[in-house]
């Protein structure tokens, strides 16, 4: 701004523009006293402003940014000058012949010197406390936790509605996300759904069954001479699961839309029996047809000769062991008469335990997960796709299934006492710590 001097009488005004840098007087030139008042308006406030926002500018270059890097090389600069036996001022001279316009200033750099000098030698910001909590103390934290053992399925917003009218303390939402979340820990987790709600005797009943079969893994040939095996429905439609038709969109991109579908009428069952090498006998069933006792002797008759034909050496010692579920079909009186008659031995599985039964946790999930989302146009098409998608299962899936899997299954059965533990994360103790606990509960019956 040019302003003709000579016109105006001299009256001083200094502003002193203080930075963490420098304090540095601005002398400006006001007007005569009856346009002071204008000047002090657009004049002096423009100049203080601009020298405000410099400052400020400065600052925040050097000291926030737009590169921290140089900061944190500055001060790793400066702590090697103590040592070097530089004072403080050939430190600062230092940095600004290196660094500029950039360099830290000298107040910075006396605070960062005299830290390397009694023996800081990070070069890292201290830690600070930051701001007490006022929400989070001890007393909101037990009033949430009544809250939660009084209703586990209340929302964020009725948890803090319900400790206002206990304790009167107005707890905002945010606080009370923090509290479960950080203080207490806890998350809500949605029910799963489970084939049967399981009483105390068949819990038990699933843990002495786990355990003599854990038992029976001290053989190192019981696993190979396991032979598992069950029945399923496939539909020429396998309607896709939700959560693997889900698509990255951006934040403003509209839901993506899919029909509703169910599974068609057209389906066939599928009979299989696999052990650790891969599959030893498969077979549909025709149309309108269950499995039924007298079906299922007709299976086993059809599995012993795949076994003959397959696995010889376990046909001749006859030592395989036929892993099956409890299904009605499966414990009828003929079936376990032609068991007996052929002398077919059996590994334990408690009822109701499709989570115990590699058919059921691995084999046909897979299968199912593959044709997902797939249309076939008949019966036969689809069967000849499933014959397709069992000759890619490679021959190490059979044996991790039941070398690593069926026991894991076993052991975790132990750690949930019985209880369904699909998704749960839980410890699983070694098998001599599960041996224990078995002859100690054998010996106190």
């Amino acid at each position: 701004m040019n302003v003709n001097m000579r016109l105006l009488p001299r009256c001083y005004l200094t502003v002193s523009v203080a930075t963490e840098y420098s304090c540095r007087p601005l002398c400006v030139q006001l007007a005569h006293p009856q346009e002071r008042h204008v000047w002090h308006c657009k004049f002096v406030s423009q100049i203080i402003f601009h020298c405000v926002y410099q400052s400020i500018r400065r600052f925040a270059c050097t000291r926030m940014g737009p590169n921290m890097k140089l900061c944190c090389a500055q001060r790793h600069h400066i702590i090697v000058c103590p040592a070097q036996g530089k004072s403080q001022g050939e430190t600062f001279r230092l940095l600004q012949e290196v660094y500029g316009d950039d360099s830290l200033s000298l107040s910075t750099c006396r605070r960062w010197y005299l830290r390397a000098k009694e023996g800081d030698k990070t070069g890292c910001d201290k830690e600070r406390p930051g701001r007490q909590p006022t929400a989070r103390n001890l007393a909101n934290v037990r009033a949430v936790q009544e809250v939660l053992d009084h209703d586990r399925r209340a929302t964020v917003r009725q948890v803090a509605a319900q400790v206002h009218t206990n304790t009167g303390v107005e707890i905002s939402t945010g606080s009370v996300h923090n509290i479960l979340r950080l203080d207490l820990q806890v998350k809500k987790k949605a029910p799963k759904f489970v084939p049967r709600v399981l009483t105390q005797e068949q819990k038990d009943l699933r843990v002495s069954v786990c355990h003599r079969n854990l038992k029976e893994t001290q053989d190192p040939l019981f696993l190979w001479s396991v032979i598992t095996g069950d029945e399923s429905w496939f539909s020429v439609l396998e309607p896709e699961l939700k959560q693997s038709s889900c698509q990255w969109m951006g934040a403003k991109e509209r839901h993506p839309k899919k029909a509703l579908r169910s599974r068609q009428a057209k389906k066939t069952m599928m009979e299989v029996f696999f052990d650790d090498q891969g599959v030893i006998h498969l077979e549909f069933f025709p149309p309108r047809m269950t499995v039924t006792s007298k079906v299922y002797v007709g299976v086993l008759a059809q599995l012993r000769e795949a076994i003959r034909r397959k696995r010889p050496q376990l046909w001749m010692d006859n030592s395989y062991r036929l892993l099956h579920d409890n299904a009605p079909g499966h414990t009828a009186v003929p079936t376990f008469a032609a068991m007996v008659e052929t002398s077919m031995k059996t590994v334990d599985h408690p009822p109701y335990s499709p989570d115990l039964a590699p058919a059921d946790f691995w084999f046909f999930p897979l299968l199912k997960g593959n044709i997902r989302g797939k249309i076939y146009p008949s019966v036969p098409a689809l069967q000849d796709a499933l014959m397709e998608e069992i000759s890619k299962i490679p021959r190490s899936a059979f044996h991790d299934c039941i070398h690593n899997r069926l026991p894991n299954r076993w052991r975790k059965c132990i750690a949930a006492h019985g209880e369904y533990f699909e998704g749960d994360e839980m410890q699983i103790p070694d098998d001599s710590e599960l041996l224990e606990t078995l002859s100690d509960s054998s010996e106190s019956d």
